[in-house]
């Protein structure tokens, strides 16, 4: 029953009173009745105001909290923790140097459990409604340090160091062009390559040399990029150079990118890097050429491939012997990934890496200096398991074979062959 109605059945129990009640005592129990219906009428007024701010989600207690920015409404958190174990069954001596697995950039460590990485990235996407945004991912685990940004800090301080990266952190925008440009400016992962440095968004575990060795990781500087539409995008930046967060010398390095979708299911990547790279050098320009293609004949296959030409002028051979040659590198890297299943497929990858004035890898053979004509091959064969919808676990065989002896065998003997296994596990979120 309302409140309205209760006061109405008084009013009417007081209009109803004996005749014989004096004229006193009815003013009296007026006055009561008007007095309780103004504190009935306030009451009923109080409760109506709460109904109603509990519908529209807010409340006293509400309105006295904390609420998110505006500029940062859209907000997207993702990321992953990854943690290997590899075997090389060289069995690499147990003291530095040569324990490692060599000629790997990324699962270095033999015989060992390795935390790759545990990382978090928050970002702001552009979209139609909102042409402002931003991107920063944080990164801690040996990957970290393996891409650390020369200049950014140091990737390992402290007593007790833990490896940290910045690994991404830009701001972004689209411009009214067309059908719009987007900028980014700060640090941002490069446009080159086949793979990534996210092991989630790979095929295999290990990465491949061309990754490694052919093309940056990084770059510091500004990029816009551009929609072609269904046909495809095109970029072009400036930056400071390959993994640099600070200029080395007085030129900055540009890097273009074509991307193309010609037909349905193949997609044709051209990427173009050039600018000096050493400190205090503007003259010896370091370039290279990257070229991938992707192609799903059927919805269970693709198949993807990579090429790479690189060049730069005055090099220093080997890491240790300064000379004035010219550097040249080049390879080629095959990948194919057939799903067997909704939740697990099959990935494999052949490539050759030719570091002919080994400058990329600055390997050397048991008897030290300079290997001329180096070529490097890599046989990998990964299967991945999608455990659940935040979790994947992989397992991997790889060969390494070489024309020189430049694999750790042992007490720090050589050989041409370098065979592991490793199990991979990611939780992603």
């Amino acid at each position: 029953m309302r409140v309205g109605q209760v006061l109405v059945g008084m009013v009417m129990l007081a209009a109803a009173a004996p005749a014989w009640a004096d004229d006193a005592s009815m003013a009296g129990d007026k006055a009561e009745i008007q007095l309780l219906k103004a504190r009935l009428d306030k009451l009923e007024r109080k409760v109506s105001d709460q109904a109603s701010s509990g519908a529209s989600g807010t409340s006293d207690a509400g309105a006295a909290g904390i609420s998110l920015p505006s500029g940062i409404q859209d907000l997207a958190i993702s990321g992953y923790v990854d943690a290997a174990y590899g075997y090389n069954f060289n069995r690499p001596d147990t003291g530095a140097p040569a324990r490692t697995n060599r000629g790997r950039v990324f699962d270095t460590n033999p015989n060992s459990f390795t935390l790759h990485a545990a990382k978090i990235a928050l970002e702001k996407p552009l979209s139609d409604g909102s042409p402002v945004g931003f991107r920063t991912d944080l990164m801690f685990g040996d990957d970290a340090e393996l891409i650390h940004s020369t200049g950014l800090g140091n990737a390992v301080t402290g007593d007790n160091p833990i490896p940290f990266d910045l690994e991404q952190a830009y701001v972004s925008a689209r411009a009214p062009i067309g059908s719009g440009v987007d900028f980014k400016v700060g640090k941002f992962v490069t446009l080159l390559g086949a793979e990534v440095i996210e092991s989630p968004a790979n095929w295999n575990y290990s990465r491949s040399y061309l990754f490694g060795f052919a093309i940056p990781f990084t770059h510091t500087g500004a990029l816009a990029s551009y929609s072609l539409g269904d046909i495809g995008s095109t970029s072009f930046g400036i930056v400071n150079g390959w993994d640099l967060a600070d200029e080395n010398n007085s030129f900055k390095t540009m890097l273009g990118n074509l991307t193309l979708t010609p037909i349905e299911g193949v997609t044709l990547a051209t990427n173009l890097i050039t600018g000096a790279e050493r400190a205090s050098d503007n003259q010896n320009d370091r370039t290279v050429l990257d070229l991938v293609g992707t192609w799903q004949p059927m919805d269970a296959l693709t198949l993807m491939a990579n090429l790479d030409f690189g060049h730069e002028g005055s090099i220093t051979h080997g890491g240790t012997t300064p000379g004035s040659d010219t550097g040249n590198w080049n390879g080629v890297a095959l990948y194919a990934k057939y799903n067997l299943s909704d939740t697990w497929s099959l990935a494999g990858r052949w490539e050759t890496f030719n570091d002919q004035d080994d400058v990329r890898t600055a390997l050397t053979g048991p008897s030290g200096g300079v290997l001329e004509g180096l070529r490097l091959y890599d046989y990998t064969l990964t299967s991945q398991w999608e455990l659940s919808k935040h979790m994947l676990a992989r397992l991997e065989y790889r060969h390494d074979l070489s024309n020189e002896r430049v694999f750790f065998h042992k007490a720090a003997l050589f050989k041409t062959a370098q065979d592991t296994v490793a199990a991979e596990f990611i939780t992603r979120f």
